[in-house]
């Protein structure tokens, strides 16, 4: 089940079409053009929706964070663009990436575009301007993260023994914590107590663990014609995932064996995603990474205990944990 498809989903999606359009252009020049094919046809675009559902859950309504939730939809895809120039993916949502279809360098300045389109919205104006500026601090900080955890992937590329906890802390610097700030921006803006505030931004932050556990895993449950892009980009980057350090950990020292001449570069990557799914069934790292996904999605349901309207995010969280794309 795809989270935009949500009843709560399906209300916002054309508001926040229109926004982003507003922000990033009609397409008159070749940025924009770039922009908009990187945007439209959107994703599930979950983190604009959790910063208005957020906004609700304390009393707000759509128009006091529609602009910013807009922005934060604009930083999330320029990290995207960005990433996929990163891991040399040509394929992103089933269609081809921007860098595959503009060029490299195009791409790097669509991502920037959209990075600057993001902030101008978010910083656009609202209920109050100190809401505004101390959402807009919340949101910065997090991109500040996302791209660590971007870097520090790249650092962990062939590494089997950089350990779960690293892995754990790349997965919240570069998914979760912008979630978390999706949630707390549209709190702040809705005029939400720091109580409320904290209670959202922990929810988002579990939620986007459930999230990108869930991601990790869908290389090796879902067909690339459901997840929309390659199964085997990981394994070609050499990539230690999360389902993957689990099975390492869990492997007798045939599988284990096996794993690390994978790891150490230069076998087809179908084939080494073939031996990876193998060894993951049989240490049981599959069914593993799913209930830490569970886990996660449970915690930010209980983050929720106490707030006047938050059956929507509570379904949210259920959805992030159990998705198939």
């Amino acid at each position: 089940m795809s989270i935009a498809v949500t009843q709560a989903g399906h209300t916002h999606i054309p508001h926040l079409e229109a926004e982003l359009l507003r922000w990033v252009g009609s397409g008159e020049s070749l940025i924009e053009v770039a922009c908009l094919d990187a945007l439209f046809p959107p994703g599930k675009l979950l983190r604009p929706i959790l910063c208005i559902e957020s906004a609700k859950a304390v009393g707000g309504d759509v128009e006091q964070v529609l602009a910013f939730a807009a922005g934060i939809e604009c930083l999330h895809v320029a990290s995207l663009v960005h990433d996929d120039i990163i891991d040399q993916d040509p394929v992103r949502r089933g269609r081809a990436t921007t860098a595959e279809q503009y060029g490299l360098a195009e791409a790097v300045a669509a991502g920037d575009g959209l990075s600057m389109a993001g902030l101008a919205a978010m910083l656009s104006g609202g209920p109050a301007a100190e809401r505004v500026l101390d959402a807009a601090r919340i949101a910065v900080e997090a991109a500040r993260r996302m791209c660590h955890g971007l870097m520090r992937e790249t650092e962990l590329r062939g590494d089997l023994t950089c350990g779960l906890p690293t892995v754990l802390n790349v997965i919240h610097d570069k998914t979760a914590a912008l979630i978390a700030a999706a949630c707390q921006a549209g709190a702040i803006l809705a005029g939400a107590t720091p109580e409320q505030s904290q209670a959202l931004r922990q929810y988002g932050e579990q939620l986007g663990m459930a999230f990108q556990i869930r991601d990790d895993l869908l290389p090796y449950t879902a067909e690339d014609q459901v997840t929309g892009k390659t199964a085997i980009s990981d394994v070609a980057n050499l990539q230690p995932t999360l389902p993957v350090l689990l099975a390492y950990e869990a492997a007798d020292d045939a599988d284990r064996d096996r794993l690390t001449t994978i790891f150490r570069g230069g076998i087809d990557p179908v084939t080494a995603h073939r031996d990876i799914l193998a060894v993951m069934t049989r240490t049981g790292a599959v069914a593993k990474a799913a209930q830490m996904a569970s886990s996660s999605a449970e915690q930010a349901r209980a983050a929720l205990t106490g707030l006047p309207d938050a059956t929507r995010l509570a379904e949210l969280a259920t959805t992030a944990a159990d998705r198939q794309r």
